[in-house]
């Protein structure tokens, strides 16, 4: 087992940014139209913490503290919002420490937004998310979601989907220390501890630090997921103009990876086939002799060498000042890091004086032989390296009926991703897993360090917003106009590497932008009931990996590559007009919210056939078109018992054939997306009452289709989960003491999902056609009953 800690300067940083001078993010949602948030007394069926009475001109769902406190503490957003219409979602293990899926009206998670407090999270060259590494879940005072419309003040160019955001907590007015200590199965255990120092400074300031170190083993063959994390947040209020609030939050993760079967594999060998738990260790070297080991396969592929190391570190600010009862400026800063790598790093390469047309020199000596002859497992990891300062500045001014919203955003990401390598050490392990330190990185013969890619992005963000909430007739009337115009410039430095078309430095740029309109409005029908309308552009750029490998031709002489050409990237920006029509009616029991969508995308971004390049890359492939309903449910039974429901119906049509080759199409018009089934449901039945609680969840998820043609599908499947709890009175030193007891997946429910970590990744076709062989889809396991224990105290 690999153990490591945070180190010293983590958390020299967290002190440093409570400073008077570290300007925060208010632990309140920083995003558009929260609406009117349900807290515990509220009318209506919001008791199980998953439906509010939103007053919003849009789809808009969310999950509050209520609901949070009862999962999991380990759980990760994704989890917390599994019952919410029109969600989709999968985790890999029952913790959430693995991460997972979700998408949304058929949108992946990398079409949408994320924002912690604020701060955009997605990658910021792919999108792509990651929900095990943000927040500790007893921080989380809320998550929200907007299905399909972006709101008009969020920092994204990459949401084409809707967004999630992410709120902390506020620090607690009075002294607490909390700890609560979770076990469970597969040696799953976790230690959380926070301390809030409640009001001082004349009762202007407050702030909380908490710690947590979670450790569980894989279901699936060996391997496990480490975690440590820190959580801090400060706030202070001045006088009653100023507020200034701040929150860190660092964390360092090392988890192995499940493997992924295909049908096939599944059918001949069982679902509990895993990673080899054998070393790989190369063979003593010889000079002179060959040395040649099996190229990597799943069989030979060593389970600590199938990883995901990431460090990552969050701070956000927020300055807000009120300069009347009508008027407010703030000004959000944030700065985000991350290092990381990940995937399979079990890989082969061979020495070599010279590897040819895409290298000036060879790899030198790996086993230290004294020969350039052999041919080595190696553990190379596409290494990203991101730095991404940002601030967020708005005004906000009341005049007559009008609430007007003003703003710009600006961010600079500066995105490193290299590809170094380390040799195995005898016994078939590696000195830095992370891959940090070049000290141990393996070098080509001239002394450089070998690099399989070598890229530098700068992409500078940023966008000009403006809205206007106009109040008509009484406020039984609410019109909202947006506008956005959202630009991001790319530039990619390209420096000699390994990377296929990644031979020889070059630099290139693209920039994409659009003016992004929306359109909202709700009309009271009366104090219980409205209905909604709303319409909203929305815009996802290409990742930054359309501009690597654009080196085509070229030879090598005397080390030196020359005659390569550079082409041009040929991928646009995908873009979305989404529709809703809804209603909510709210009386004393009951909470209803429902709507009908439209969604229109236009070049949406998929793998596809190039004919310039004869590769199969990241394209446009066409429009797709979105539509459904989507509705939930909340009823209060009594003062005891709550109901939740929802339910959503999905079609998500691809308009076009998608080109293969330069002689075959893909048969996709007409096809539902895949992973997006046509109907989801979830349910909640909660308990409340002289100190017991719990919750028995359902959540059926329909059949989805595994490929872009439609011949492989996933069954539909229903779990449940359970928690049941018990709050006891004061005893002694321990205060507010509780026993949760939480079980995943009550039913052992068999069932799978397929492997897209992005929107784009789909397996084409798992039969062959004409001209175009079979390529199976690839499936994750889906997790058996888990059950965990948890035991909170106040001191």
């Amino acid at each position: 087992m690999r153990t490591f800690k945070l180190n010293t300067l983590a958390i020299c940083i967290a002190g440093l940014s409570l400073t008077p001078a570290a300007w925060a993010q208010t632990t309140a949602a920083s995003s558009t139209d929260v609406g009117r948030i349900s807290v515990e007394g509220l009318p209506g069926g919001t008791a199980t913490g998953l439906i509010s009475q939103e007053e919003s001109p849009k789809a808009r769902s969310s999950v509050n503290k209520e609901a949070i406190d009862k999962l999991n503490p380990v759980s990760n957003p994704y989890q917390m919002l599994d019952l919410l219409p029109g969600v989709n979602t999968f985790s890999q293990d029952a913790t959430g420490l693995f991460g997972g899926g979700l998408r949304v009206r058929g949108a992946n998670s990398d079409q949408m937004g994320f924002t912690v407090n604020g701060v955009p999270v997605n990658d910021s060259g792919n999108y792509a998310v990651y929900p095990m590494e943000y927040v500790d879940a007893e921080n989380i005072c809320e998550v929200f979601l907007t299905q399909g419309s972006t709101d008009t003040e969020a920092p994204h160019t990459g949401a084409s989907g809707g967004n999630v955001g992410i709120s902390y907590c506020a620090p607690e007015d009075k002294y607490r220390f909390r700890v609560a200590q979770t076990v469970g199965q597969l040696s799953m255990r976790r230690t959380y501890v926070r301390v809030d120092t409640g009001l001082f400074a004349d009762d202007k300031a407050k702030m909380f630090i908490s710690y947590s170190n979670t450790y569980a083993n894989q279901f699936q063959g060996p391997g496990n997921a480490q975690r440590e994390h820190i959580d801090i947040g400060a706030e202070v209020r001045p006088d009653t103009q100023w507020k200034l609030t701040s929150n860190l939050s660092v964390n360092k993760m090392l988890n192995n990876n499940f493997p992924t079967l295909t049908q096939a594999q599944i059918d001949s060998g069982g679902r509990n086939q895993t990673y080899s738990s054998t070393p790989a260790i190369n063979p003593v070297g010889i000079k002179g002799v060959a040395q040649t080991v099996a190229n990597t396969s799943f069989a030979n592929t060593y389970y600590q060498n199938s990883v995901n190391p990431f460090v990552d570190v969050i701070w956000s600010g927020k300055v807000e000042y009120k300069a009347s009862k009508d008027v407010s400026f703030s000004a959000e800063p944030y700065f985000w890091y991350g290092h990381g790598t990940g995937g399979t790093l079990q890989k082969t390469l061979q020495e070599s004086a010279n590897l040819g047309s895409n290298l000036k020199y060879g790899i030198a000596d790996i086993n230290k032989d004294g020969d350039t002859l052999d041919k080595l497992y190696v553990y190379n990891g596409s290494v990203t390296e991101t730095y991404r300062p940002g601030i967020t500045l708005k005004s906000n001014i009341r005049m007559d009926n009008h609430d007007l919203l003003f703003g710009t955003w600006f961010e600079q990401a500066r995105h490193y991703q290299t590809g170094p390598a380390q040799a195995f050490d005898a016994g078939g392990g590696v000195a830095d897993p992370f891959l940090f330190s070049s000290t141990n990185w393996l070098k080509y013969n001239n002394g450089d360090y070998y690099m399989s890619r070598n890229t530098l992005t700068v992409s500078t963000a940023g966008s000009l917003f403006a809205q206007d909430s106009i109040h008509l007739m009484d406020d039984k009337l609410l019109v909202q106009v947006g506008l956005r115009e959202s630009v991001i410039q790319r530039t990619l430095n390209n420096y000699a590497s390994s990377q296929s078309g990644g031979g020889a430095d070059y630099d290139t740029s693209a920039t994409y932008s659009k003016l992004l309109p929306s359109l909202g409005v709700r009309y009271r029908l009366d104090e219980q009931q409205h209905v909604f309308a709303n319409v909203a552009q929305n815009m996802r750029a290409p990742s930054n990996s359309v501009l690597t490998g654009l080196l085509t031709g070229g030879t090598v002489s005397n080390g030196v590559l020359t005659g390569a050409t550079l082409r041009d990237p040929t991928v646009g920006m995908e873009s979305s007009t989404n529709f809703d029509l809804g209603y909510r009616w709210a009386s004393d029991r009951w909470t209803f919210s429902g709507s009908l969508f439209y969604i229109d995308f236009k070049n949406r971004i998929a793998s596809a056939y190039d004919p310039n390049t004869n590769l199969t890359v990241d394209a446009n492939v066409g429009g797709v078109t979105t539509k459904g309903v989507e509705m939930e449910l909340g009823y209060k039974v009594n003062s005891n018992w709550s109901l939740y429901g929802s339910a959503a119906y999905t079609q998500s049509t691809m308009k076009d054939d998608i080109a293969y080759s330069a002689t075959a199409n893909l048969p996709t018009s007409g096809m539902q997306m895949p992973d997006t089934p046509y109907w989801l449901a979830g349910l909640r039945l909660a308990y409340n009452s002289s100190g017991w609680y719990g919750n028995l969840d359902m959540k059926y998820t329909g059949m989805a289709y595994s490929t872009l043609v439609n011949d492989e599908s996933m069954p539909g499947y229903t779990l449940f989960n359970g928690t049941i709890g018990y709050h006891f009175d004061d005893i002694g030193y321990f205060k507010n003491p509780s026993v949760q007891l939480n079980v995943y997946n009550i039913f052992n429910q068999n069932f799978q999902r397929i492997s897209s970590p992005s929107g784009s990744s789909f397996t084409t076709n798992a039969v062959a056609l004409p001209g175009i062989a079979a390529n199976a889809p690839a499936y994750y396991i889906g997790a058996p009953t888990f059950v965990s224990v948890t035991l909170r105290s106040d001191f």
